[in-house]
């Protein structure tokens, strides 16, 4: 008997297999993690997202951005398809390792070091928050003394629509310049409320749903509170910003908030909390 379903309010990631009949066959890494503790997942996709400013960003790269930035900031995972696809465009080489790419998350680490970037952030781009990182950055540029090198460059922050304050004002606040550039737009997932009608018919109870996002919240939340199953289903959201997104702004008890932005953590997380729930009930 399985521990558990988890609704996880995001595309579920596949590739198409090298089998005769060509049938997509999951790759999703929540989906593996959580089937190898005995739970099940179910996806419910509430974003979609689309590239900007792809000709702009590849004419930087042409143009050679290590005479200009100090740096490149990414912080989301379609900031990560901006940069590849507008690499592929200005080269047909990878990449030769020389600016520094500050990131978040293992996954965008991993990314884009199959394309020989250099990247960098805290614990070995273990960073779970902008916060996090933007400390990181402050100290590599002043261990480094690049503002004193190269005092007229900026980094560079490619960005989406929806992009937070939090290091922007940091890195501002310590004297680093800082250059945006719109990257992706986010909006509501089409379909969104038939895929949302069809899960809830499909499944009488969903013991975890998982947030990934504040602007997942902002698009899901009040449609999830009209389901039969809301009111059992326990709340884990990937990350400080979101957790706290969900409590102090919407309302919303989070029951775990997953320390860093990856499928291990989370599982982990949800785990532990449902064991120590367990053994509470069985002290009674």
């Amino acid at each position: 008997m399985g521990k558990g379903i988890v609704l996880l309010l995001r595309e579920r990631q596949t590739s198409l297999d090298n089998t005769e009949d060509n049938e997509f066959q999951s790759t999703d890494i929540y989906e593996t993690k959580f089937s190898s503790l005995s739970y099940s997942c179910a996806f419910l996709p509430v974003l979609s997202h689309s590239l900007l400013n792809i000709e702009e960003l590849t004419e930087i790269l042409r143009r050679g951005p290590e005479n200009r930035y100090c740096g490149v900031i990414i912080t989301s995972q379609r900031a990560v398809e901006g940069l590849m696809l507008a690499w592929k465009k200005a080269f047909d080489h990878n990449a030769d390792g020389n600016l520094p790419i500050f990131i978040v998350g293992k996954s965008t680490s991993k990314i884009l070091k199959e394309l020989n970037f250099n990247t960098l952030g805290p614990e070995s781009a273990k960073s779970g928050t902008s916060e996090l990182l933007a400390e990181y950055i402050i100290q590599f540029i002043g261990q480094n003394k690049i503002l004193n090198i190269q005092p007229e460059t900026s980094l560079l922050f490619l960005v989406g629509d929806k992009r937070r304050d939090e290091l922007p004002s940091r890195l501002s606040s310590v004297g680093i310049k800082l250059e945006e550039l719109l990257i992706y737009r986010t909006e509501k997932r089409e379909g969104f409320y038939a895929e949302l009608d069809r899960t809830a018919k499909e499944y009488e109870r969903i013991d975890w749903t998982v947030f990934f996002s504040p602007s997942g919240v902002d698009v899901a939340l009040d449609d999830l509170k009209k389901t039969e199953f809301w009111d059992e289903t326990k709340v884990a959201a990937i990350g400080k910003t979101t957790g706290n997104y969900l409590e102090a702004v919407k309302g919303t008890r989070v029951h775990i908030v997953s320390p860093k932005p990856d499928p291990e953590s989370l599982v982990n997380s949800i785990n532990e909390y449902e064991a120590t729930a367990s053994r509470s009930i069985v002290d009674e």
